[in-house]
C-alpha cells in the first residue's frame, strides 16, 4: 500500500473533473488499497482510498463516504531521459 500526492482541478470530486498522481521520486502506479491526499484548488486536502483498479479504472471511497469511478486519461509514467522536468512521473484520472 502507497500513499500517493494528488491534485484535482475543481473543489469537489465529481463527474468531468480531473485527478493528476504525482511522484518526484517513483513511478506512479496506483493499485488497490493505496491511499490519496488530495489537494484542491480552494485549499482544503481531500482523503480516498482506492478499492478497486482494473485496466484504466479506478474506485475511490473518499472521506465523506462516498464512492467515484474514474478513468486513466494520460500515463506519463516516465519522463525521457535528460528532458526537464520538476515531476518525474504522473497519471491523471478523469471522474465519471
Amino acid at each position: 500500500m502507497t500513499q500517493w500526492h494528488a491534485d484535482i482541478d475543481r473543489s469537489a470530486v465529481h463527474s468531468g473533473a480531473q485527478l493528476t498522481v504525482l511522484s518526484d521520486h517513483q513511478v506512479v502506479r496506483v493499485i488497490t488499497a493505496d491511499t490519496l491526499s488530495i489537494e484542491t484548488p480552494a485549499g482544503p486536502r481531500l482523503s480516498a482510498m482506492v478499492l478497486d483498479r482494473t485496466a484504466g479504472k479506478i474506485r475511490l471511497a473518499l472521506g465523506d463516504g462516498r464512492a467515484v469511478t474514474l478513468e486513466m486519461l494520460l500515463d506519463d509514467s516516465l519522463h525521457p531521459a535528460g528532458e526537464p522536468t520538476e515531476i518525474f512521473s504522473s497519471q491523471v484520472w478523469v471522474v465519471h
